[in-house]
């Protein structure tokens, strides 16, 4: 079972209701947020920041698996390709199959990697949207080490959030390509990104089932710049 995450959340808010499964086939709600602090790291098969997860794995053992780790792949096509994606990182956390992107609509975002920090509470401490989270920045690391010994954390700029019409345009277009109708499918993403041009989730969504020979095995982000001025996006790839 698949539901959307309930509202917007903010910093200081209760994480929405969900429910998602993993990979493992496990069922997961906000209720499993509570408990102890989480570290939720949003990403897609389609996007380089997939290249983190090993990091995220040594980071998580480095500690003694002292935290949740917790992750979230955003992918239309489903296990198809999350499956191998995340099999081929070595990641030993759960990691949530998201069709429809919506844990990044909860919390207002248009790009991946997203990261969000969830205290024992279940509320969220910060909610990083820029789609620059990167284990790798020592900014972030000094974060997510002073999230996890309770201190106070830096708050990153906020993002755009998702156009409301382009989300429900985008779940629309997954439950299309869900049943069969790739047409359709594409036929309503392109509608939903005609209401939210900045929006990559949607763009790359669009790319990857037109063009699948640039996402995998590798993501050729020289193939989408010319992508993108040849469809007349003049502003720079994320």
């Amino acid at each position: 079972m698949t539901e959307p995450a309930s509202s917007f959340a903010g910093v200081g808010d209760r994480f929405p209701q969900f429910e998602l499964v993993d990979l493992a086939g496990r069922s997961w709600s906000a209720a499993d947020l509570v408990g102890q602090r989480t570290i939720l790291f949003c990403f897609a098969s389609w996007c380089t920041c997939k290249e983190q997860l090993p990091s995220w794995q040594s980071y998580w053992e480095s500690r003694g698996r002292d935290f949740q780790m917790l992750a979230a792949i955003f992918d239309a096509k489903g296990a198809e390709t999350a499956a191998p994606t995340v099999e081929a990182s070595g990641a030993e956390f759960p990691v949530l199959l998201d069709t429809t992107s919506s844990l990044g609509a909860a919390v207002g975002a248009q790009l991946v990697p997203l990261g969000i920090f969830i205290d024992a509470e279940g509320t969220v401490a910060m909610a990083d949207v820029s789609g620059t989270f990167e284990i790798g920045d020592p900014r972030v690391r000094v974060n997510v080490d002073r999230f996890l010994a309770g201190e106070v954390v830096e708050q990153p700029e906020a993002g755009e959030a998702m156009e409301p019409r382009a989300l429900e345009l985008f779940a629309e277009g997954v439950i299309a390509y869900q049943a069969g109708d790739r047409e359709r499918a594409l036929e309503l993403w392109r509608d939903g990104l005609e209401h939210d041009p900045d929006n990559f989730i949607i763009r790359s969504q669009i790319w990857t089932l037109e063009h699948p020979e640039h996402f995998w095995p590798e993501v050729d982000r020289a193939w989408q710049e010319q992508q993108l001025a040849a469809e007349g996006y003049d502003k720079p790839l994320p």
